[in-house]
């Protein structure tokens, strides 16, 4: 009767197994018959995709122009070329962040795909740039040990207008590749702060001052965070968020953003 048993067991698994294989094999043929169909292009330059084996939807030209491999900066700010403990910058204005992980600089090629990043029709871009900082960036966030990652949230009439808010797709897709919890929900922009980029350093931290809190009440004890932005300037709003975050509990916050703005890059 066992024997019996284990070989029904045994016949049950290499069915599983044989159903699973031809499900691949189906999502494989649809893949390549919507590739014949509609080729891939590159979501930020238009290019042929010949290889998107990695589904990033970026052309290496873009890759490379858009996320260097290596980023040389502060480690609690992000600035470029930066490299004491406390930087000239960040020590003027002293954050809550424990570090920041930029993809690139806001300039040129970069700052132009964040701006568009801000359209809902550039939704698929927004997707191709969380991966490549996951990408490009993995050995840093990954030495962090998040157990979460969490998107700067937009007030809700600011969201309903726009449409999108580019650093919660950027989120979602970071945390599928670094395969870290996302919570867009987790955090709520209390009020409808001015634009940051119409103000001064020091007005910048005086809009944001408890501008965000924790949905509900929770508690995240010993937590360690990755925020999530498109761009850091001079830093108030991560730094505010990161401010927020540990008082409900968090040991430590890093802020991943899509561009470090400096000097005149910030409009």
């Amino acid at each position: 009767m066992l024997k019996l048993f284990a070989l029904k067991d045994d016949q049950s698994a290499r069915w599983v197994h044989r159903v699973h294989q031809l499900r691949q094999n189906a999502r494989r043929m649809a893949a390549v018959g919507t590739n014949l169909l509609f080729p891939p292009r590159c979501v930020n330059c238009g290019a042929d995709l010949p290889d998107n084996r990695d589904r990033l939807h970026l052309c290496s030209d873009c890759r490379e122009s858009l996320g260097p491999r290596q980023w040389v900066g502060c480690p609690v700010c992000g600035a470029a070329g930066q490299l004491a403990q406390k930087c000239l910058l960040c020590g003027r204005f002293p954050l809550k962040i424990d570090m920041t992980v930029p993809l690139g600089s806001y300039y040129q090629d970069l700052r132009e795909t964040v701006l568009r990043m801000k359209r809902p029709s550039h939704d698929p871009l927004s997707v191709a740039m969380g991966h490549l900082l996951a990408l490009r960036r993995r050995r840093k966030l990954a030495e962090f040990h998040a157990d979460l990652i969490v998107p700067i949230p937009m007030f809700w009439a600011r969201r309903l207008q726009r449409g999108t808010n580019s650093p919660e797709t950027v989120a979602r897709r970071l945390g599928r590749v670094l395969r870290i919890p996302v919570r867009n929900r987790l955090l709520v922009r209390t009020r409808n702060t001015l634009e940051q980029k119409d103000l001064t350093p020091k007005e910048r931290f005086r809009n944001v001052r408890g501008a965000f809190a924790v949905r509900g009440g929770r508690r995240l004890e010993n937590a360690r965070i990755i925020v999530v932005d498109d761009v850091l300037t001079t830093g108030a709003t991560c730094s505010e968020v990161a401010k927020t975050l540990k008082r409900a509990g968090a040991s430590e916050v890093l802020a991943a953003v899509i561009a470090r703005a400096q000097g005149t890059n910030t409009t």
